[in-house]
């Protein structure tokens, strides 16, 4: 399977049409969404630098179960369901370290394989065996150091779904970016599935980012990438002649040095990958009008190496992303708002630009049965 390099700025004339409001505030359509979607597909959850070291783990949820990762001896990477299995008490918070998993509520004890280690008042439990129990494992693969994680044991692997993708993005190296940054906790005040259309459509950028990517990313400049893939969608936002970045990776052809490539992987992963740093944002629908996001921003090795400053490179970088994240969920919230009107008729979309906002919603008629 392969990408087509065909990069046309216009062509599909097709008149679109928007999702109706009710989409974004039925909170019985949410419920549909986590089980059909989130309970049954591969959702992302972290970069597997959040996880570097063995015992280093991270809590994250699938749709709204709480599950965490794990980073293993032999460097692997395992997910879990985030409970005890006594009175199911949630067992970790946040990200860190440790040799072992204890319950704050009873101190049943695992290691950092799942399996159950230790019962306190051993006594009172005559007909457990903790030989045969252990937490509930879940599915778990990690592709260019973005890991994810299923409830679904029947799924295609991520690599296979993705494989045209990761060689559209070979000469970028992702699985080796650095990551220097995340942040776990970032609540919007609107719809997980506007979240995702809004970084999938470069409609907006001129308009509405006018203080971070919007002069040096332009609509006016916006190309299509590929159409009709199953899993993902891709354009291009290039950089103004005057705005360039510097190139350390001469692996990259004449395109790949100039675009922001903005990337969709359903259901929740978004990715813009510039020749030196990779802005990765994950979703967690919290409620209808709500959604948490963890972001953050790895870098290219190269670009590391090549920089005179690259840590005031790196600062400066998460600095105008931090703005462009502020001014997307400003966007956000004021189409929630006015998606509470509850208008009948739909909206429109613009026949190239927001062609991905209408892939997009094919996923998900496609995974409701739509």
């Amino acid at each position: 399977m392969t990408i087509d390099s065909g990069r046309a700025t216009s062509g599909n004339q097709e008149r679109l049409r928007a999702a109706p409001q009710s989409v974004y505030t039925d909170a019985a359509l949410l419920d549909e969404e986590q089980a059909a979607i989130f309970d049954r597909d591969w959702v992302f959850i972290a970069r597997a630098g959040a996880v570097p070291d063995a015992g280093d783990y991270l809590t994250a949820k699938v749709g709204r179960r709480p599950v965490f990762i794990v980073r293993q001896k032999d460097g692997s990477i395992r997910a879990f369901a985030n409970f005890c299995l006594h009175r199911y008490a949630r067992l970790l918070d946040g990200c860190g370290s440790a040799k072992r998993i204890v319950c704050p509520y009873h101190s049943w004890t695992y290691d950092m394989s799942g399996a159950l280690i230790g019962v306190s008042e051993r006594e009172g439990f005559a007909d457990v065996d903790k030989a045969d129990l252990g937490l509930q494992e879940l599915s778990c693969e990690v592709w260019l150091g973005f890991v994810f994680v299923s409830r679904n044991r029947d799924l295609e692997p991520v690599a296979s779904r993705l494989g045209a993708l990761a060689d559209h993005l070979v000469h970028y190296d992702l699985s080796a970016c650095e990551d220097r940054y995340a942040f776990h906790e970032e609540v919007w005040a609107g719809n997980w599935k506007l979240v995702f259309e809004n970084f999938v459509e470069c409609y907006h950028v001129t308009h509405a980012h006018k203080r971070s990517i919007g002069p040096t990313n332009p609509t006016s400049l916006a190309e299509q990438g590929p159409q009709n893939h199953d899993h993902f969608s891709v354009h291009y936002n290039p950089y103004g002649p005057d705005d360039m970045p510097e190139i350390h990776n001469q692996d990259l052809d004449e395109n790949e040095r100039s675009y922001l490539h903005v990337i969709g992987v359903y259901p929740n992963l978004l990715v813009a990958v510039d020749p030196n740093f990779v802005w990765w944002m994950m979703l967690e629908p919290e409620a209808i009008d709500r959604t948490n996001s963890h972001w953050g921003l790895s870098f290219s090795p190269l670009a590391m190496r090549g920089m005179k400053d690259p840590d005031g490179y790196a600062e400066a970088v998460r600095e105008t992303i931090a703005i462009a994240t502020e001014e997307d969920k400003d966007i956000v919230a004021r189409v929630q708002d006015g998606a509470a009107f509850g208008a009948s008729e739909p909206g429109f979309l613009h026949s190239s630009l927001e062609v991905y906002v209408k892939e997009f919603r094919s996923y998900l008629d496609r995974m409701l049965g739509g």
